[in-house]
């Protein structure tokens, strides 16, 4: 989500412009046709590279959104592209950043701004009172933003952790926002395992019906034994923490593309 001080106005590159944020030397070319695979490096030395990306990830990365935060993105937007570029060697990983959006400037023309719109998303609340989320040892007192392990695809765990800290966890496997509706606040323990809808793993020679491997880790952290189960992550959260991902519309930070146009040439 972004800073509430952020939702307003324009986001016009020109204030980086007039801090001098800008490349040195940029390079952007269209990928190859069929290339497999694609990076986005902010490196050391005022260095940026991008390997087979399209504008709306590259802008996902720049930005800190999600793809369903963005708004007003043309077709084309999927078209993938190489960027190579160099600036000032002390310029920081948060500060190439900066200096990439006054590339997207300059040579797709990007104009974006930010506000909260009502958008479909997943909201967290209790299948009954109590739960089964289990409160920390810690008095219940959350150290920082928590401890979560993802110990494989489809298995993380976390102790003395927060909602919060466990929200940003699930985000990446799931199609839209996630908000917190349980009215949980203490800090708590919890170990959640699923089958990945993309696991073709999770065959039927696998007992407990979860991905392959999942017992020889259960062996390896010396979990006591027991029967694992690993349905879907959405039965999961609910079997296993007591908790629903229940379907509603929420008010949510979205980024609005309003121009934006092919790059210009080298």
């Amino acid at each position: 989500m972004f800073q509430s001080a952020l939702r307003t106005g324009v986001l016009a590159f020109a204030a980086s412009l007039a801090l001098g944020q800008a490349f040195d030397v940029a390079s952007v070319k269209s990928s190859v046709p069929g290339t497999i695979g694609g990076r986005v490096q902010f490196l050391a030395g005022g260095r940026f590279s991008a390997t087979n990306v399209p504008l709306n990830f590259l802008i996902q990365q720049v930005y800190g959104v999600r793809d369903f935060q963005i708004v007003g993105a043309p077709n084309w937007m999927s078209a993938r592209y190489v960027i190579q570029a160099t600036g000032d060697a002390s310029a920081t990983g948060a500060v190439v950043k900066e200096m990439v959006k006054t590339l997207l400037a300059e040579r797709f023309q990007l104009k974006v701004h930010q506000e909260t719109r009502e958008l479909p998303a997943y909201a967290f609340i209790p299948v009954k009172a109590g739960g089964k989320l289990a409160v920390a040892k810690d008095n219940g007192r959350p150290r920082g933003s928590g401890g979560i392990e993802v110990i494989d695809s489809g298995w993380i765990q976390g102790t003395n952790t927060t909602l919060a800290s466990l929200m940003q966890a699930l985000s990446p496997y799931l199609d839209r926002p996630l908000v917190d509706k349980s009215d949980f606040t203490q800090a708590f323990d919890f170990r959640l395992q699923w089958t990945p809808d993309t696991d073709v793993l999770a065959e039927a020679g696998t007992p407990s019906g979860c991905p392959a491997g999942f017992a020889e880790i259960q062996e390896v952290l010396k979990l006591k034994p027991e029967r694992m189960s690993c349905p879907s992550l959405f039965t999961a959260v609910q079997e296993q923490l007591g908790l629903k991902l229940d379907a509603q519309k929420a008010p949510i930070d979205v980024l609005v593309i309003d121009h934006v146009e092919r790059p210009s040439a080298n």
